[in-house]
């Protein structure tokens, strides 16, 4: 399975020749990403925000639902702590394919209920927002993580170089907590490929724009 990480919150994942697109972005709003222009067999939105629901980015190539190896599921959580009155509501998605789980936990702002961590718990990959901001802080998303136990933690939807808007934190707000810097792993590449014998890491994945 390959996972390509595209800018912000944006992943292409690719297993058996067919790709899912999640949370496209406007480039008319986050600061400093391109135009997208993508072509996928089927695309997931986390909310209704500009930086994830671009759909329009994405050309669909209309193969038929059959075809999709993923079985794909969702559920609701705040987009912040005080009952999504401020930010309303978002998704996190769950991807299931031979074996492997990938979890993408959109722009999430409040700790999983018991239910839903069960769901979320021992991903072989889970996405994570890293620069706070309009989801969880740095401190909750570790702690979220230790908690839930996933094989791979991707960072996402932070400030580095010139992408990403100023309120959003470094990746080492989020990095900086975990006591193994062996465990963090930083690619040349914005690609990863994942199957059972993938080793334990936080894979900083390199924006190529």
């Amino acid at each position: 399975m390959e996972i390509q990480w595209l800018g912000h919150a944006c992943f292409s994942i690719k297993h058996k020749g067919y790709t899912v697109v999640i949370d496209p972005y406007n480039y008319k709003y986050t600061y400093g990403y391109p135009r997208l222009n993508l072509r996928a067999d089927k695309v997931l939105v986390s909310h209704e925000h500009y930086g994830h629901n671009c759909r329009e980015a994405v050309t669909l190539s209309g193969k038929p639902e059959s075809q999709c190896p993923f079985t794909i599921s969702a559920f609701s959580v705040d987009h912040n702590t005080v009952g999504g009155r401020m930010r309303g509501t978002s998704l996190v998605h769950i991807l299931e394919a031979d074996g492997l789980k990938l979890v993408h936990t959109g722009d999430i702002g409040t700790k999983p209920t018991g239910e839903q961590a069960g769901r979320m718990f021992g991903a072989d990959v889970m996405m994570v927002c890293a620069g706070s901001c309009t989801a969880l802080p740095a401190q909750e998303v570790w702690r979220l993580s230790e908690e839930l136990m996933p094989k791979v933690i991707i960072p996402m939807h932070y400030r580095f170089k010139n992408y990403g808007t100023r309120r959003l934190e470094h990746i080492e707000a989020l990095t900086d907590l975990f006591d193994s810097p062996e465990l963090i792993h930083s690619y040349d590449t914005d690609t990863i490929r994942i199957d059972e014998n993938t080793e334990p890491q936080i894979a900083i994945l390199n924006y190529l724009g």
